[in-house]
């Protein structure tokens, strides 16, 4: 069967294609900015590992290190409880890639102390708000998980501590932030704590980026 196209149809045919390969470069860019580039997170110097016999209750048995990941002071957000109160967690970034997340929290070291500890529990978690799914925290990356640690030597920085978790899919758009509870020692509850509800992207580094304000016009020089 031959079929006859006339210039109406060529037409039609050149506008659908446009159309098509508009599509095509819309969904590309979708997925593109779905992801994120992971985090930099250089390897901090090990000054003391952890005593062999290491004990929460005594500091001298915690792991030092020094020359930790730093970032710019003022990125992320605080993160509420379900209750409203700001967790202790420092400031709050997720970086969703592709093959991981990574959960950064920082902290903002002020110019008359210079020793902090920490502790991230395993069994953390990035809940899918949405489905109750638990996205469950692979590593403390090059810190250990379930012991405190010494951090010095960042007077007046702010130091950023991430941990790693599995990747999330783009289904997934609503998250809580959820820890565990673990052992108590002075100066650090044990309680658990579970995050309100967040919009994902509003976690994300995109999501704290400012526009570059526009320069000002200069109007002509008259003489």
């Amino acid at each position: 069967m031959r079929i006859m196209i006339t210039k109406d149809h060529r037409y039609l045919l050149i506008v659908a294609a446009l159309a098509m390969l508009t599509s095509c470069h819309t969904t590309k860019s979708i997925l593109a900015n779905d992801y994120d580039e992971r985090p930099e997170n250089k390897q901090p110097v090990l000054e003391r590992p952890a005593w062999p016999n290491y004990d929460l209750h005594d500091d001298r048995s915690f792991a030092a290190f020094s020359h930790v990941q730093t970032a710019l002071r003022g990125e992320g957000i605080y993160i509420r409880g379900e209750d409203g109160s700001i967790s202790g967690h420092g400031r709050t970034t997720i970086y969703r890639c592709k093959d991981a997340t990574y959960l950064c929290y920082d902290w903002d070291v002020p110019n008359d102390q210079d020793w902090w500890f920490f502790r991230e529990n395993s069994g953390a978690a990035i809940i899918d708000a949405d489905t109750g799914d638990r996205y469950v925290v692979v590593s403390g990356e090059h810190f250990p998980l379930d012991q405190c640690f010494w951090i010095y030597g960042h007077k007046n920085e702010t130091i950023r501590l991430i941990s790693k978790y599995p990747p999330l899919p783009p289904s997934v758009k609503r998250v809580q932030i959820y820890s565990p509870s673990s052992e108590s020692r002075r100066w650090m509850s044990g309680e658990g704590s579970l995050s309100k509800v967040y919009k994902l992207d509003d976690l994300r580094p995109h999501a704290k980026k400012q526009e570059k304000p526009k320069p000002k016009k200069q109007g002509r020089i008259i003489r």
